[in-house]
């Protein structure tokens, strides 16, 4: 997932019965592909997104820790993603910045304390990210990459469970499953496992705003770390679509910006 690919639709009540209906009645299965396009359908269309966000870090003990933040995306060629992530509080981490550009083909963060961006080698994308319990990976990472393997696994009533195989270098994740809503198309949980058998992460939406188009906006989302046993909840407060944004700003100069 991008944040990431790692951050983040609402059709009117007739066509919510007509298309549960449409489908609760069919006995034709969707085909992986048709399933992953109807989520691309769902998704909102946008050329650049501006958010500000409640990032809450929550341990095992059930401490919290909450860090406000405000990221700008930018959809470039081949579906690819540029993101710009900044945390606004609390004072020990305001003006760290995270950029992520073509989904993880090149990482930088930048840290106030020592003035210069510093670029996330490949072998390092694994490392968590500032104590949130999210990889540099998970939060540029496009688990509904088209280029992935995929497969349907089952139908229930109510979701499509579809297992993806990531393919590429330095990928931390042998296997993702996605847990797709059959009436609103959109991924409810993802699991995130490191070998075929060992779950380790999972991501979960716990709340959506569907707009009358029909596209769905993940408003709540919570990442939990199986091993560690900690939760990190991100809630957007407001976000807007299509800001004005320069050429440059997707940039290692932006990053040293004191204002965003």
């Amino acid at each position: 997932m991008k944040i990431g690919k790692y951050f983040f639709a609402m059709i009117t009540v007739c066509l919510f019965f007509l298309s549960f209906m449409t489908y609760a009645g069919s006995e034709t299965t969707l085909t992986v592909d048709e399933i992953m396009d109807k989520m691309e359908e769902t998704s909102p269309e946008f050329s650049t997104q501006k958010t500000i966000s409640e990032m809450i870090l929550i341990d095992k003990d059930g401490k919290e820790e909450i860090r406000d933040m405000i990221m700008f995306s930018q959809k470039v060629e081949d579906d690819q993603t540029n993101t710009l992530m900044r945390f606004l509080s609390p004072k020990s981490v305001k003006g760290v910045t995270l950029l992520n550009i073509n989904d993880g083909e090149k990482i930088y963060l930048y840290m106030p304390a020592y003035g210069k961006a510093r670029r996330i080698a490949g072998s390092s994308k694994s490392d968590e990210f500032m104590g949130t319990g999210l990889s540099y990976e998970d939060m540029s990472m496009d688990y509904e990459d088209k280029e992935y393997e995929k497969k349907l696994l089952e139908e229930t009533d109510g979701e499509y469970i579809v297992e993806v195989l990531p393919s590429g270098e330095d990928l931390s994740y042998e296997k993702i499953i996605i847990h797709v809503d059959k009436v609103k198309f959109y991924a409810k949980k993802v699991e995130f496992y490191e070998t075929s058998n060992e779950l380790i992460k999972t991501l979960t939406i716990n709340k959506i705003k569907i707009d009358d188009k029909g596209k769905v906006t993940p408003m709540e989302i919570e990442f939990t770390d199986i091993e560690e046993e900690d939760k990190t909840k991100i809630v957007i407060k407001e976000i807007e679509y299509d800001v004005e944004l320069s050429s440059s700003f997707f940039s290692i100069r932006t990053l040293k910006k004191p204002t965003l």
